[in-house]
């Protein structure tokens, strides 16, 4: 019994490192994409990660950045539902880390090394919480989506009573999260608009 707890464990963590590496594959990817020339300003692009784009007012930034956590989280709850959402999830992380490079990239685009300040302590911060709490819902959506895709392929029942009333604390939890980190940026962007 001892062993399989470590093999789990030691899964979960092999799994957030790749899930870390396809965000950080996005970042890439989203810096060479404001590098570029290319448009930023939907915020389906930047995800209201650059605090240019965030808002003016602490309730602005707070409802921004809420609203790109609630949208991200309920898309990977709801790839989940399905036996096929692995590469939604693998979207999903890519995505998250595309949004961060293409605002970071096009702060110093735009501000050039005046940015870094507010890179540092504005956007990084932001970038890691929200990365992490993104990750945690992706994990969540693969091992729902291996639940179902094993029950469907092999006829595994491993589905537990109360598993979906897990399923679904779960991302309560993660959309409380978020709605924390939220208010926490709207704090930082008030307090220290002054970097920008």
């Amino acid at each position: 019994m001892k062993n399989k707890i470590v093999y789990t464990a030691d899964k979960r963590r092999g799994s957030i490192f790749l899930l870390s590496l396809l965000v950080i594959v996005g970042i890439a990817a989203g810096t060479a994409f404001a590098a570029s020339g290319s448009r930023l300003s939907p915020w389906w692009v930047h995800q209201y990660f650059s605090p240019v784009f965030s808002g003016n007012t602490a309730a602005e930034v707070f409802r921004n950045t809420f609203l790109s956590s609630a949208v991200f989280i309920t898309a990977a709850f709801l790839g989940g539902l399905s036996a096929a959402g692995a590469p939604i999830g693998a979207g999903l992380a890519f995505y998250r880390g595309f949004g961060i490079g293409a605002s970071a990239a096009g702060m110093y685009l735009s501000l050039g090394g005046a940015a870094l300040p507010g890179v540092l302590v504005l956007l990084l911060p932001k970038a890691v919480a929200v990365s992490a709490v993104s990750l945690l819902a992706v994990r969540e959506l693969f091992r729902s989506s291996g639940i179902l895709l094993r029950f469907f392929v092999l006829g595994e029942t491993d589905l537990r009573k109360g598993s979906a009333k897990l399923y679904l604390l779960k991302y309560g939890v993660l959309l409380l999260l978020s709605l924390l980190i939220s208010g926490a940026d709207a704090a930082m962007n008030y307090f220290f608009a002054g970097l920008l």
